[in-house]
């Protein structure tokens, strides 16, 4: 812990982000030694040395995030799918069946993912992209969600026995 954990209370963070908006660059290189205590890299951009210091003000006041949102980050960054995302509550060798336009999809989930027609798919939303050509929920596409059958997905106009 810094000495900027104890500077300031979280009933004066209203006060503390306010001061990272309207402080100027040379202010806010000072602020970062003080609260990140490392010098700051060069070349950052205001709106991102602003972005960085409040959510980082934000995490040494109220505590930062869930050791399970961490370990979804990393999970995200290697490429591998979010324990938030649908396919882990599904188990692998679950297999999800679609008709779509008088075709019939079926997606086996794997794990950190998805398979259809021999492919890997990283999110469902992803399938039901290809499958539609619009962007669409793929969970609720799959009707995996208590909405599923509200609306009707988009479609997209037919070309198939227009007269030219």
């Amino acid at each position: 812990m810094n000495s900027a954990d104890q500077r300031v209370a979280p009933r004066d963070l209203p006060e503390a982000l306010a001061a990272v908006e309207t402080a100027d660059r040379a202010g806010l290189l000072d602020l970062w030694r003080e609260v990140i205590g490392a010098p700051p890299p060069k070349n950052l951009s205001l709106p991102f040395l602003r972005r960085a210091l409040a959510f980082e003000l934000q995490c040494q006041m109220l505590g930062g995030p869930k050791a399970r949102t961490i370990e979804d980050l990393g999970r995200i960054a290697t490429g591998s799918a979010s324990r938030a995302s649908v396919g882990t509550k599904l188990r692998p060798g679950a297999k999800l069946v679609r008709e779509w336009q008088g075709r019939t999809w079926t997606v086996e989930v794997i794990d950190g993912g998805f398979l259809m027609g021999g492919k890997r798919y990283v999110s469902l939303s992803a399938i039901a992209r290809k499958i539609t050509g619009a962007r669409w929920s793929g969970p609720r596409f799959f009707g995996l969600t208590g909405d599923a059958g509200r609306d009707a997905p988009p479609t997209k106009p037919s070309q198939r026995g227009k007269a030219a």
